[in-house]
This record gives C-alpha cells, structure tokens and sequence, in this order.
C-alpha cells in the first residue's frame, strides 16, 4: 500500500511546490488544464454509465476490473450518475470526431466524455496514467487513492496506429501475443498488424488445407532443434475478441505471392516448379513463390483467404506482395502462358494482374486489400490501402495515385533495427505526412506502424529492442505534431518508465545496440578474441567449444575472451535465462599466414572492414552472415593481397575464403588468380581458380577457393586477387549494379 502513494506523492510533489512539471501520459494529449487540487477515490467505488450501448457498459467493465485489481477496492457499474465516482458518457457530438474523449477529474468526482466507446476506451486509459505506475503490478490493497485535478482534451490524429508483429520468424505463445495487445491499448494503438505467413512458418490453421500448419508451422533449426508452432481457429478467435474489447482491430497477413516457401514446402503443386524442400531456417528472400499460372494456386488462395476472413472481421486483409521474384515464372510455360493470354509483356505485369485479381476476390466478399508498396507496381485500383515500407518518397507517389497510405518507413518505423541505428529521436520524430503534399493527399494518409520483424527478435529480448521506442511511435501516431522530444523524454522518465516496469515490461537503450560481440586478433600474441558489450542487465554470453549448443549452464565469458586452441567456439546471448536469437561461431584456425602483415593493393570498403588490418590472416572463419565481424568487402573492385610469411616457407596449399549472399548484393568472385614471390618484386603464378555455382543461388554460402602446390613449392610472399564478378546480372534485383567481392582469410599450409 504505502509503495503506490508515496510514488505519486513523488509525482504530485514538483506541482504543489508550484514547478509545472508534465503529467506522465504518454501518448501526449492535445491539451492539459492544470489545476490546483486533487480527488480522492475512496471505497466502495461505483462507475455510472451514460448513453451508447453495450460496447459502453464493457468500458466501463474494464476499469472496474482494473481498479478492483489494482486496488483491492469494491467497484461497481451502474447506470446512475448521481453520487457516482466516475461517470462515463458517449454520443458527444460535439467532440471534434471518432476516439475523441475529454476527461475531467474535479474535487467532485470524474468524469469521462467520448464521441463512442473506442473514445471512452482511451479516456479510461489516460485515466490510468494519472494513478500511481506501482498499481500496475496489481494486488495492492488501498482504500482511498488521491488523483489529481485536470482537465484534457484529446483526439487522435490518425485512424490506423498500428504495429506489425511477425510471428513467422519467431512464433510467439497466445500470452505473449495478449500481452503486447494490452500494451498496445495502453499506448492508445489500435491495429495489430499480425504477420501470420512468412517463409519460415505458417501460423494460422486453415481446415481445408491441414499440411499447412502439419508441416509449414515446423522447422528443423541447425543445431537439430525443431522451432515453430500455429494458432487453431479457436485461439485466433479467442485472441481477436480479446483485442476487440481493447480497441484493438487485428489485421491478418497471409503472404502472397512471394515470402511463401513454408506454404509450398506444404503443397509444392502450388509451385512453378512443384518440388519440395524444407522449411527454410535462413532469412532473406526466396525465389520459391505460388504460380500465377496455375488457376488451382487461385482456388487454393481463395479457399485460405476464405478460412481468414471468417476468423477476422476487420475491413482490410493484408495480402503482403512484397519482394517477388520473377526468376521461376520466367522458367514456367504456364506462366509465360497466362502471360500471353492475358497481354502482359513482362513478368512484373504478372505480378500486378496476380494482386488484382486477389483484390477483386476480397472484394467481392465485402473486403479490402492492405499489401506493401510494391502491390503498386503494373497498377492498382485507387482505394486500397498501401503500406508502404521503402521510404517517405513512395508516400508521396502513392497518395498522389489516389490510394490510401499507411506508412511504416524503415527510416523510422522498423523497431526491429538497433537502436544504434534507429534511435529513439527519430522514432519520436517521425511524421506519417511528409511535405508538400496538397491537402487532398494528405487525407489520404490512414496512418502508420511500428514494424517489428523477428529474424533477431524472441520473447527473451522483444522488451529490450521494442521499448521505449513503441512509446515514441504511439506519440507520433497519436499527437499532433510540435511536440518536443525533451518532453516527451521527461513524461517518459517521470512516470512512465516506472508504469511499464510495474508491468513486467524491460527497457533497452534509447540509441545504442543491446549488445555488441566484437570478434578481434591481437598481433602480440598471435590470438584471436571476442570483446562483448552489454547494455542492458541481465545479459550473460555463454560459450561450448564441442560444437553442442550454449545452455543456461554453458561457460559464461566476461567483457573479453580469448580463444588458445583452434576450435568452433560457440557464442549465445542469454537474456535473464533465456536464450536470444543472435548467436555467433567462431571457427579459429591455425596456419602459417595466421598473424603476418597483408597489404591491400585497394582499400575494403569502410563499411566492412572485419577485424582490422588482419583480416586476412587472423585466423578467424566468417560465417554466412556477413554482418559477423569477420569479413572485408569490396564494392565493383577486385581484391588483391600481399601476404609477407616473413621467411621463404614450405607452401603445400593455399585457401582463399569467399562469400556469396546473391541477395545481398555479394557474388562470389570470377576467379581467384594467386602468385608467389621470393622478394615481393618478381611474381610467378602459382595458380588460378574459377568456379561453377550458379549466381542465381539464394541461400549465403562460405566457398573455399582451394588449390595445392607442387612438391618442394617455397616462397616467402603470397599475392591473392579475387575478381569482381562485375554488375550485377539482368535478373538481379539490382540490376545493373555493382557486386560486392566478400573475403575473410587467405588460409597458407
């Protein structure tokens, strides 16, 4: 009990001292009177409700529910208003428009004024955030809880203030998913965008096609774990009324017709080319997508679309449409067939007809499409909505076509980047309008969302990465814009840090990385190591050197490790107990160029630079994802090095270690020449590798260019140039533009 009043003592204490201090209520409201004084909520507590209907009357069921578990008080709901400590009336049409409330909390009571219920909602929660934040933990038992007078006015300026949660990725359990609805609700956020589909899982059943979850809801992880799960129709039920009686509108996203491995690993008849493989365990983006060829790929469609939209109600379907690759339909008779038939003359036309005619079935069922920036391409039917993903100058470009926007920007708006790299300014700054648009596109600007894609994100660290920013993009979202990020910054240190955290929610830094494992080679000692830094409590790595994944038990390292014997050494993140989705393998090695010096005939791009000036020769292996720390990249260069062994050395094979991530714009090499000098001055070539794996390979693969030497082979310079493979091929997403030559070590036996 004494907990929660002292700290609002706390709150209210600057205020009496006569020191204007803001109100923590987050997100902003358009105004706040202020006045001197305070209300005493005291037991037995009745709510009146006037006006509007049942969806009213749960309103208010919601906050008794609230007060009597905060509190421990007696709390009822009625409809007289008459001595009532909280009366809650709806059908103002005075108010400025729909979710508008006004709240007054007098030495008379409370009360709460809306245009609807969504309204009233919001008021209850703004309400909330004038009680102490210790009340969040619930269980306290208070009998008389001092609130403080004001008076606000508040209107949304958006309708659609959403968040995407991709459980594809990373599948997360119906608590977690109600969690993050309440805090959404607190936040006054309405839309949960749930992102249902993905290559790497299929999360929703669908009855007429049971192999989707039987099979795509499951896949097999490196390391011989099996990760996955899916939502039956009475859980998606269940999940969606609970959201409906928050103000919450779930949007369901069912990928199409890229991003859609997992539903072909299922049904590959479904497929160009009708093979099976495996539920992807990488992330990126893969050339298996449905067949527009196929007319049974369209009933399969509108038999799963039928299934969703009789477990969602909302207006809009999300039908993705984003990154589509064209490599298979131009390999497919029957889709250069229907391109034919239809008139289309190439296959990004394809792609629009394929949207179009998902977004005449939809309607034709009394629905709309939702779909990201790329449905426009080849043309769309003005009116549906445009999510768009890319940048703010497709804002501009789609309203100007006469759709409907809502804008998730990766500049501000994909809360799953570092907040090193999307700081909690830029979220607070981000505005869904950009200049220049006249008044008419402005309107049809629908709103925004915070995007919170899974590839590096499970329940272990979501907290950690996903707040305070979520706070910043529900300001954005809901307050007109003007607001001062310093502010916004007291409101959220004065108050509502401490809400959240009574909530069981943790915080991660405003604008640096979670953590930072830094791979790096100590000349001296001719050893390689790992710097880790930790910027959030609770984090512990822990390392195996058998190849056996981490546990909670494993090893646990410090600030600095380094490793003595070659070996893969094994690095994961735990996060209060719980083991995060970033993870790291060091395969240290042992040669005789491991610690010389390498001269770079043109510099890496400084954008990769591995370890260091040692790079080459440090003894460490890079891994497929080449944001590890390990690899040197040059950008429509050649590579070329000079490695000093420092005395003529017995030389029985060379290994020249390259990546290729097609996707990523990182081909590997068109050949790897190397030569052999006694002085450094006088080369002899020794050899010169070329290679047969198809540019067009999706998956990010290590290929050792690797050649042996005649016997009695001596030298003391090694020379190495790997060259570009050139610009990137016509079927390349980036056509035209200039591959990046990946390498990570130059191996001397």
């Amino acid at each position: 009990m004494r907990a929660p009043v002292l700290m609002l003592a706390l709150l209210l204490a600057p205020a009496l001292a006569g020191v204007e201090q803001p109100l923590p209520i987050v997100p902003r409201p358009q105004s706040v009177g202020r006045q001197a004084g305070e209300y005493v909520l005291r037991a037995p507590v009745r709510i009146a409700v006037t006006g509007g209907g049942a969806d009213l009357r749960e309103v208010a069921g919601f906050l008794r529910d609230f007060l009597a578990g905060a509190t421990g008080m007696a709390v009822t709901v009625g409809a007289r208003p008459a001595g009532a400590a909280i009366v809650i009336e709806a059908g103002e049409p005075a108010l400025p428009g729909p979710e508008a409330y006004e709240l007054a909390v007098t030495p008379a009571g409370i009360r709460i004024r809306a245009r609807d219920a969504a309204g009233a909602f919001w008021g209850v929660q703004t309400l909330r955030q004038l009680l102490p934040p210790d009340l969040e933990a619930r269980g306290a038992r208070i009998m008389a809880l001092p609130i403080p007078t004001v008076s606000i006015h508040d209107a949304p300026r958006f309708e659609w203030r959403g968040s995407l949660l991709d459980v594809g990725r990373h599948f997360f359990p119906i608590a977690f998913v109600k969690r993050y609805i309440n805090l959404l609700a607190l936040h006054k956020m309405n839309v949960l965008h749930w992102h249902l589909t993905e290559d790497q899982g299929w999360r929703v059943e669908i009855a007429k096609y049971p192999r989707l979850t039987e099979v795509g809801a499951w896949r097999t992880e490196r390391d011989g774990t099996r990760h996955g799960g899916f939502y039956t129709k009475a859980e998606v039920r269940d999940i969606v009324e609970y959201a409906r009686c928050r103000h919450v509108m779930i949007v369901p996203e069912i990928e199409m017709p890229g991003h859609s491995t997992a539903a072909l690993v299922a049904y590959p008849q479904f497929s160009c080319t009708g093979e099976s493989t495996a539920v992807p365990t990488t992330w990126g983006v893969f050339a298996d997508v449905y067949c527009p060829g196929k007319e049974e790929t369209f009933r399969f469609l509108q038999d799963v679309l039928d299934e969703v939209m009789d477990l969602f109600p909302s207006k809009t379907i999300h039908i993705g449409g984003d990154e589509v690759p064209k490599d298979h339909w131009k390999a497919c008779a029957l889709c250069q067939q229907r391109m034919r038939a239809e008139g289309l003359k190439a296959e990004r036309e394809l792609q629009s007809y394929f949207i179009r005619r998902i977004d005449a079935y939809v309607r034709s069922k009394g629905r709309e499409i939702t779909g990201w920036d790329e449905i426009l391409e080849g043309g769309l039917a003005a009116g549906a909505t445009v999510q768009v993903w890319r940048d703010v100058a497709h804002v501009k470009t789609t309203t100007a076509l006469g759709n409907r926007v809502v804008a998730s920007p990766t500049s501000h708006a994909y809360l799953d980047a570092s907040p090193a790299s999307l700081p909690l300014r830029r979220v607070y700054e981000f505005d869904p309008v950009p200049p220049g648009l006249s008044p008419a596109e402005a309107a049809r600007i629908r709103g925004g969302e915070a995007n919170i894609w899974t590839e590096g994100i499970n329940e272990a660290n979501f907290d950690q990465i996903v707040f305070p920013r979520l706070a910043a993009m529900a300001e954005a979202l809901w307050s007109r814009p003007g607001g001062a990020f310093d502010e916004f910054r007291a409101r959220l240190d004065g108050g509502h840090r401490a809400r959240l955290r009574a909530l069981g929610v943790a915080f991660g830094p405003d604008d640096q990385a979670l953590m930072r494992m830094t791979p790096f080679f100590d000349p001296a000692t001719r050893r390689a190591g790992l710097r880790v830094e930790r910027r959030v409590d609770g984090l512990v790595v822990r390392q195996t050197i058998d190849g056996s994944a981490p546990t909670p038990a494993s090893e646990a390292i410090g600030e600095m490790a380094m490793f003595a014997r070659p070996s893969a050494y094994r690095l994961q993140p735990f996060l209060n107990g719980k083991a995060t989705p970033t993870s790291l393998t060091l395969t240290v090695d042992r040669h005789l160029a491991v610690g010389q010096s390498v001269t770079l005939a043109i510099p890496n791009s400084p954008k990769y630079t591995g370890t260091g000036v040692y790079t080459l020769s440090d003894g460490l292996r890079g891994t497929t994802d080449f944001h590890d720390g390990l690899w040197q990249g040059w950008e429509g260069e050649d590579m070329e090095a000079v490695i000093d062994l420092q005395q003529s050395t017995t030389i029985r094979e060379i290994e020249v270690s390259t990546l290729q991530a097609m996707r990523s714009w990182i081909l590997l090499p068109r050949r790897v020449a190397i030569w052999l000098s006694d002085d450094g001055a006088a080369w002899r070539p020794a050899a010169e590798m070329t290679h047969d794996v198809p540019q067009r390979r999706e998956d990010a693969f290590v290929y050792p260019f690797c050649c042996t030497m005649p016997a009695n082979t001596a030298a003391r310079y090694v020379k190495v140039r790997a060259t570009n493979a050139g610009p990137l091929p016509d079927w390349h997403p980036g056509a035209g533009g200039k591959a990046w030559v990946f390498v990570d070590e130059i191996v001397v036996r």
